[in-house]
């Protein structure tokens, strides 16, 4: 591998990967501001008023709708690899090229895509069948209140569906290497910074 694709993949795997697990551990921690703290508390009064007003089957349809949402791009992610390995199978057992680099970062990312949409499915799917759980019951599970776990629980979800959407988006931009690998170096480090930017904090 030379010096440049070496550099390339350093710099996709900071922005994707260094940059987002940075942002979510600072998003965790108190005394930080960005958009994912806000988001966070606004979860957890949305399910300390769905309890109060035992407005169950709201919460239901609206997690309905979200895994919809996830189911749909996990297929997409599936449907992208299979055509990624179907039109390139004699690129992943040639020699490492220039070409090559850039069909296996392409096919990584879209691997992590799907398992983090996966990963959300599990907990979007756990809170379908704990919302109506009795609050005792729910508390001896981890020693905090009904809508603290289960606000927990969506907050890890949604944490795994950002991961898996904007691993899709770094995928797409992985393709302009095959392109211009500088068009691909300025596209990734510009999206992180927009989603910085515009997005997160």
């Amino acid at each position: 591998m030379n010096l440049f694709a070496m550099t390339l993949i350093s710099v996709y795997t900071l922005c994707l990967w260094g940059y987002h697990y940075l942002y979510f551990y600072l998003s965790e921690r108190s005394g930080v501001s960005t958009r994912r703290n806000l988001m966070n508390d606004a979860i957890v009064s949305w399910f300390e008023i769905a309890l109060d007003e035992r407005d169950h089957l709201l919460v239901i349809h609206q997690l309905r709708n979200v895994i919809m949402a996830v189911t749909f791009l996990a297929t997409t992610a599936v449907i992208l690899l299979g055509l990624l390995f179907g039109f390139s199978a004699s690129s992943f057992s040639g020699p490492l090229e220039n070409g090559v680099y850039p069909t296996w970062l392409i096919s990584f990312t879209l691997i992590y895509s799907f398992f983090n949409f996966l990963l959300c499915l599990r907990h979007f799917t756990r809170i379908t069948f704990l919302i109506r759980s009795a609050p005792e019951k729910l508390v001896a599970i981890s020693g905090e209140k009904a809508e603290v776990y289960l606000a927990g629980l969506f907050i890890r979800g949604n944490r795994e569906y950002t991961l898996g959407r904007r691993s899709m988006l770094y995928g797409i931009v992985a393709l302009t290497w095959l392109l211009s690998p500088w068009v691909f170096l300025l596209l990734t480090v510009g999206m992180t910074v927009l989603f910085i930017v515009s997005y997160d904090f």
